[in-house]
């Protein structure tokens, strides 16, 4: 049995290293393998829970901690059904541990799907000051989808000073507000 434990902690060892690596090399896209749904929340417990967990990276988790508490207990001179039971428990520890890491990484992500014509009527503070007449852009602070941006802005009136409020009339352009004095 001693044989299993080291190949475990062998073996999925070096796959552990060799995803970091990978990671590393990639800087963190394109990994091996999808682990959870982006849709699924950290608390949520479906059916479909134990797929999102059974991954590779949760996979080569369980065999790398089941065989390091395997050797750990079987150098410590511990009988062979409590040995066995400790690296069975560290190996499914560490097995929904990684995949609640992997899930709540997974609900973190963004699509970056915001429609910035949401902000059409919304108000909006100046941050950089907006020239007059379309003759250049200033940039405005406004709330999009839940998230503070920062975005350019022109205005068709006079000139804009820092710190104003606005008003979002519409886009001038596909990355540009057109504003105007909140009244």
């Amino acid at each position: 049995m001693e044989n299993v434990y080291f190949y475990c902690s062998v073996i999925g060892g070096a796959f552990l290293i060799l995803q970091v690596l990978m990671m590393l090399i990639s800087g963190g896209e394109g990994e091996f393998d999808t682990d959870a749904s982006p849709e699924a929340g950290v608390g949520d417990i479906d059916a479909s829970y134990v797929l999102f967990q059974l991954s590779l990276k949760t996979v080569i988790a369980f065999v790398t901690f089941f065989g390091i508490a395997g050797m750990a207990c079987t150098k410590g001179e511990i009988s062979t059904s409590s040995t066995l039971a400790v690296a069975l428990a560290a190996g499914l520890a560490a097995f929904i541990m990684v995949g609640y890491v992997m899930q709540a990484m997974m609900a973190l992500q963004s699509k970056g799907n915001i429609d910035m014509k949401e902000a059409i009527g919304q108000s909006a503070k100046v941050d950089l000051r907006i020239p007059e007449n379309h003759t250049g852009s200033g940039k405005i602070i406004v709330i999009v989808g839940g998230r503070m941006l920062n975005k350019k802005a022109a205005t068709k009136g006079d000139a804009i000073p820092t710190g104003t409020e606005v008003v979002v009339d519409g886009m001038s352009a596909p990355d540009t507000y057109e504003v105007s004095l909140k009244q």
